[in-house]
């Protein structure tokens, strides 16, 4: 009965303690984990050890873990013996049954603010595809699935890390996806905070007579290398496959891996896993991604890492990509469509950033650059424009009068992938009108991941020792979130020239920007014997003015092709009255 009092009143004392629990005061700086799957019955079990910095300002003596609610925690020991914890169920939207599993251990002394202790950690249990995060929102359950597809089985085994599966242990204060961007800042934030994290874990799957390949991120992948262990116990002996994945930083990607019986398509700079049944469908793939070759080889380093395509066997599943590694769907496309879905990935083998906006946006940048050698330039600005409706929409929130303001949700700190890849790449893409092909590859050649400590460097190397001037646009497009411009043609004024008045007239359009933001942006002078363009630089809140000679009287000047998001396009044509007033 004493022991039992014990134990009730010093749960009682963990709970009360546990409401000023702060969940964000240690950072993980090392992953030791030893992963075991079983196919069959679709379980997990984790052993590990774990390093964590009190990044806190005051000593810590209780020390929150959390794993995904299919999971449980089994023992937490501190220097080979045992510790208290309670485990308790926790509502959040990291996971993707959206619960979580927490454990809150106290430790034997307090941790100073700045000290590290090791935790050895067992858990486990099974991953089954589960989408209660979304469905409970509302989404149909298929629907969500499609995008909830982690999971463990003999027909299908591919797991994703934080933000899909927690299989790995994490502390995060609670939140809900029913809170805007919540949960993409909370994750953002936490792979900001373990940017240097150590991560290695070592994954073993019971294969039976089954050839399987393991691969995923930064593991080298293997096929049908089997090995054999016993139990000392039964003597009974136990197949597996077994592969390392190790991270020096999780910032930038998550910690998957996938496992099935896949064939292995091996080429230069991408290798596939697919079924067997795809041999046709996967060379297609891979012939695509050879197309990419010529774009790629002039705007980037040469590859770094080999990119990796992995089938999702489930033909309406979402595509994932994270660094290097795409989950997705094999399926019959043309060539065009197979190397627009490849490029990101194939980018990502070549050119990393400790950046977020950085890699989206030059993602989808060198998508439009590929297209535009395809089909031309008005379908690269298509392809761009298709997130201009949700751009407008994210950007509406910024209050244009009072842009100095909106630095919070700035390209150095969003975690809104609207902003990072579509904002992003049209950032790119304006940076590459304005200066040009030969100094954006210079730039991005020149570009060391490991020296961009600076908001500032990316700039640096775009202006070439000072030799422009590039700190309004990325002050207003970069390093503050000043909203998108709203441009109109205000007046259109010409003059015959001088020196051959019946053939050249000389004409100035004034352009009006009344949003957030500058820009350099394209102007369009029609007349019936053809068109000229010219770029004007219009800052935010003010007007410019740009000239041109044209073989005739204007008849319409128009302001943007789509290069430049802006607010509202519809109003961007200007008229020029036949008989202009004198």
């Amino acid at each position: 009965m004493k022991s039992f009092l014990a134990a009730a009143l010093f749960s009682l004392g963990l709970i009360s303690s546990s409401t000023a629990l702060d969940r964000e005061a240690f950072t993980v700086t090392r992953y030791r984990l030893d992963v075991q799957i079983d196919r069959t019955s679709h379980v997990m079990a984790v052993t590990g050890r774990l390093t964590l910095r009190n990044d806190s300002k005051i000593p810590q003596k209780n020390v929150a873990l959390q794993v995904s609610s299919s999971l449980s925690w089994n023992g937490i020991a501190y220097n080979g013996n045992a510790i208290e914890w309670i485990g308790d169920d926790y509502t959040s939207d990291i996971d993707h049954t959206g619960h979580l599993s927490e454990a809150i251990a106290t430790l034997p002394k307090d941790a100073a603010p700045g000290a590290t202790v090791d935790l050895d950690v067992q858990y486990g249990g099974t991953v089954t595809p589960d989408a209660a995060r979304l469905t409970r929102m509302g989404a149909p359950q298929e629907m969500a699935l499609r995008n909830d597809w982690d999971q463990i089985s003999e027909r299908f085994t591919a797991i994703r890390g934080l933000g899909f599966v927690v299989w790995y242990p994490v502390s995060i204060p609670a939140v809900s996806m029913s809170d805007g961007n919540s949960v993409f800042e909370a994750i953002a934030a936490w792979k900001q905070r373990h940017s240097h994290a150590e991560f290695d874990a070592h994954v073993s799957v019971i294969t039976g007579d089954a050839k399987l390949c393991l691969a995923g991120n930064a593991m080298k992948s293997v096929c049908g290398e089997l090995s054999e262990t016993s139990d000392p116990r039964s003597d009974e002996r136990t197949r597996q496959i077994s592969n390392a994945l190790h991270l020096s930083g999780m910032r930038e990607t998550v910690p998957v891996f996938a496992v099935g019986d896949y064939t292995k398509l091996d080429r230069p700079g991408i290798v596939l896993f697919h079924t067997p049944d795809k041999v046709s469908l996967a060379r297609d793939y891979a012939a695509a991604a050879e197309a990419n070759d010529p774009v790629l080889n002039e705007w980037l380093p040469a590859i770094s890492v080999q990119a990796t395509v992995i089938e999702l066997t489930d033909p309406n599943a979402n595509p994932y990509q994270t660094g290097a590694v795409l989950f997705t769907p094999l399926r019959q496309s043309q060539e065009a469509t197979l190397a627009l879905l490849l490029m990101p990935v194939q980018v990502a083998g070549r050119f990393t950033s400790p950046r977020a906006w950085i890699d989206s946006g030059l993602q989808r940048f060198l998508q439009a650059v590929s297209l535009e050698q395809r089909s031309g330039r008005k379908e690269a600005l298509q392809f761009l424009d298709e997130y201009m409706p949700p751009l407008i929409k994210a950007e509406e929130a910024v209050d244009k009068a009072n842009s100095n303001t909106g630095a919070n949700n700035s390209l150095l700190n969003t975690s809104d992938e609207i902003l990072l890849r579509g904002k992003g790449s049209f950032v790119f893409w304006m940076l590459r009108d304005m200066l040009g092909d030969t100094v954006l590859q210079k730039a991005i050649f020149a570009y060391r991941p490991g020296a961009d400590a600076s908001p500032a460097y990316w700039q640096g190397l775009l202006e070439e020792g000072r030799k422009r001037d590039l700190e309004w646009f990325f002050d207003d497009w970069v390093y503050r979130d000043r909203g998108l411009p709203e441009f109109r043609v205000e007046t259109v004024y010409s003059r015959p020239l001088l020196e051959d008045p019946n053939k050249l007239s000389l004409v100035t359009v004034t352009v009006e920007n009344t949003g957030g933001a500058g820009a350099e942006v394209p102007v369009f002078i029609q007349t019936p014997s053809g068109e000229r363009s010219l770029r004007v630089l219009v800052k935010a809140h003010e007007k410019a003015s740009g000239r041109s000679e044209v073989p005739a009287l204007p008849t319409r000047a128009v302001v943007n092709d789509g290069s430049v998001p802006e607010i509202n396009p519809n109003n961007n044509t200007y008229d020029v009255p036949a008989n202009p007033a004198p």
